[in-house]
């Protein structure tokens, strides 16, 4: 609850406050600073990297399904 006080405080406005927004935040940071999943879930403390991915918000089955087009003549 002290999270979602001080970030209240300092007029955050989000969805949903509290100590996870900052885990999400701080993943996405390592992410886009070329850190791998699996460092980020020993970061982060997580056993699964289910776990990981949603906290980096991302979406393997997207990924998978752009990964496995076609791109036909256009290249």
């Amino acid at each position: 609850m002290r999270v979602h006080y001080r970030l209240k405080a300092q007029g955050v406005e989000l969805e949903r406050i509290g100590a996870h927004c900052l885990r999400h935040a701080c993943a996405s940071q390592l992410l886009d600073a070329g850190v791998t999943l699996k460092q980020i879930a020993d970061h982060l403390g997580h056993r699964s990297m289910d776990i990981t991915r949603i906290y980096t918000k991302i979406d393997l089955r997207g990924l998978r399904e752009v990964a496995d087009l076609s791109l036909g003549g256009l290249l």
